[in-house]
């Protein structure tokens, strides 16, 4: 699974707050706390082949970063798996529980938290995402974007919950 897989991963589905699952409420807790679970805690290991289950192939892993959005430090994509391992179509789109996140608490994330990127893949930018505002604003991280900016939790237009 390459680059635009894990992105499709976390951008596509038709999920809402009554998809939200196990790891999808773990999710949550680290953006409330802002803190993320210790690979231990996880039970984060390398499991040897990456056929079935890999960081690479889970809507929470950020693969260019080498990081996870629940586990704290560096990973594996090929290789590493946790116990909060969610493959595309389980549970929520991460974005779809930022989006939570900012409905319940009234903050957006910072700039640097919502992993943000000059250029976005092709059908994967500011300018494809629900939250993207025109205005060069977006509903989930404060700052400014530019239409072809991307991050780590972009949502395709007509996708995941309602706005």
């Amino acid at each position: 699974m390459g680059a635009k897989e894990s992105a499709d991963a976390k951008a596509k589905g038709s999920q809402n707050e009554l998809d939200m699952s196990q790891p999808d409420t773990t999710f949550l807790q680290v953006l409330s706390q802002k803190k993320k679970v210790a690979k231990d805690e996880a039970n984060y290991v390398l499991n040897g082949t990456g056929e079935r289950k890999s960081c690479v192939k889970c809507k929470f892993n950020l693969g260019d970063e080498g990081k996870c959005h629940i586990v704290r430090g560096k990973i594996n994509n090929e290789k590493g798996v946790s116990k909060f391992f969610s493959p595309k179509g389980d549970g929520m789109l991460p974005g779809d529980i930022v989006w939570i996140y900012v409905k319940q608490t009234g903050k957006k994330l910072k700039y640097k938290e919502g992993h943000v990127i000059h250029e976005g893949a092709p059908g994967y930018q500011c300018k494809d995402c629900k939250y993207y505002l025109y205005s060069g604003d977006c509903l989930l991280i404060t700052g400014k974007f530019k239409p072809k900016m991307s991050c780590g939790f972009i949502v395709k237009i007509g996708h995941g919950t309602k706005v």
